[in-house]
């Protein structure tokens, strides 16, 4: 069990290290000098069961540093220490007086009574379950879950799991009991993918997000731009989970046929491409994402070409959302060719799921009832001009106009994808894929695709 002691004396380091050193023995003391560097420990060293802050600290709000505590890191004892002066001028009374878990201590204090306070929210932290004892699981009972799916929510109906080992994991979200994004946040940074539910209890969570996605993109008309493309983007993360555990399910296609009919609105309210970079919310530039930002190119080149029809928007939407689903690894996502160097990187089992991921994805939108041809234009996303692609090296004139645009529109976002962040990033990507597709049937989308970059 960890405590975070925010003070900016360090002489008085020591002192308190001591006290918990003879009296807490099994637990750890971080000391902080300031609000940033507290915060960065919550994000990074956590988790940090009671948290105690020095009323005297100078340049700093002790209050404001109370208020970042729960935003970070969720509810959980707090303990202001300081002489009366600075805790009645400098700690808000809500945070004590209306608070159960948050205590005063006024100095001069006696050993005792600190041992007596830190005591009493640690008692609480015990209750609440907060330190989780790790347990042992059968692999087979449980599912993992992108950790992107948990910003859907701020509490969960089911308790979630951290893989420690192949056996052993450790509950890190307590069932009903709110979260923040940052707990999430603090996750991630950690380089943490996925978490983990029994799995009934996972289809049904992903059920929940489905149900929330949904009821969002129904209403497109009412909601700004930028909340569809988030929507959006949970969507298809949700897809890529959900088809993989479950299958194609009534749910399932309800969702496509509403991102694919989102996009179509939101791409009106831009008309170029562009335009749409400026908002597009990238973040973590993932399969969702990239999936997402394909299909507004898609429709990018068929409205610049006359061909958005229903049909058309129907082909290349599901196209976007399905053609990476089946890649395990995120990180595959950005390899451009069987002769991306970076793809020797990967083991070799990745390596074979790379090659395969196409085949396997348009088996996947076979499944789907209306939607004719997509599994064509899915299987041959990976193939070049030159008859240098896969899986089944076809040159450009054996490429439909249909498949040329996806091939083009999922080439962009590969790149894209590997120049996060850099300014005028788009009008380089496109530089490339000129060079490499401004032959035989990939001519008139990629003219199209330069109209709407441009």
């Amino acid at each position: 069990m960890k405590v975070l002691f925010v003070c900016d004396e360090k002489d008085d380091w020591n002192y308190y290290r001591n006290l918990f050193a003879g009296n807490f023995s099994k637990i750890e003391v971080a000391f902080s000098l300031d609000k940033e560097d507290a915060l960065d420990k919550l994000n990074f060293e956590g988790p940090f069961a009671l948290i105690i802050v020095d009323a005297s600290l100078k340049g700093e709000e002790p209050s404001d540093i109370a208020d970042a505590v729960v935003e970070i890191a969720g509810e959980r004892p707090i303990m202001f220490i300081g002489e009366k002066i600075h805790i009645s001028s400098r700690i808000r009374p809500n945070l004590y007086e209306d608070n159960d878990i948050n205590e005063i201590l006024i100095k001069p204090f006696q050993p005792e009574d600190f041992v007596a306070t830190v005591q009493k929210g640690l008692e609480w932290v015990r209750q609440e379950e907060f330190e989780q004892s790790i347990i042992e699981l059968d692999r087979s009972e449980v599912l993992p879950m992108r950790i992107r799916n948990f910003y859907l929510f701020d509490k969960v109906p089911y308790e979630v799991y951290l893989e420690l080992t192949s056996t052993k994991f450790v509950k890190v979200l307590g069932k009903n009991k709110k979260y923040s994004q940052a707990d999430i946040n603090a996750y991630a940074k950690r380089g943490i993918k996925q978490l983990y539910l029994f799995k009934n209890e996972y289809l049904k969570l992903l059920e929940e997000g489905i149900k929330k996605v949904v009821f969002v993109l129904k209403q497109k008309n009412k909601q700004s731009p930028k909340v569809l493309m988030a929507a959006q983007i949970k969507g298809v993360l949700l897809v890529h989970q959900y088809i993989k555990s479950v299958g194609v399910t009534k749910s399932l296609t309800e969702l496509c046929s509403e991102i694919i009919e989102t996009t179509s609105i939101v791409f009106r309210s831009y008309q170029k491409i562009k335009t749409l970079l400026n908002d597009f919310p990238f973040n973590q530039y993932d399969t969702a994402e990239q999936a997402v930002f394909t299909s507004y190119l898609c429709e990018a080149m068929l409205c610049g070409l006359g061909w958005a029809s229903d049909t058309s928007r129907k082909k290349l939407g599901l196209a976007s959302i399905l053609y990476d689903s089946m890649l395990t690894n995120e990180d595959l996502a950005k390899i451009k060719a069987l002769d991306d160097r970076n793809l020797l990187m990967f083991t070799e089992d990745e390596q074979i799921e790379y090659k395969e991921h196409p085949r396997l994805a348009a088996e996947m939108a076979r499944q789907f009832q209306g939607y004719s041809d997509v599994d064509f234009i899915i299987v041959q996303h990976h193939e070049r001009p030159k008859g240098d692609g896969f899986p089944n090296r076809l040159t450009s004139n054996k490429l439909t106009a249909h498949s040329c645009a996806f091939i083009l529109a999922t080439a962009f976002s590969t790149r894209l994808a590997l120049l996060p962040g850099e300014q005028g990033n788009h009008l380089k990507v496109f530089r490339e894929i000129k060079t490499l597709y401004n032959v035989g049937n990939f001519k008139e989308p990629l003219d199209a695709l330069q109209r709407t970059t441009f």
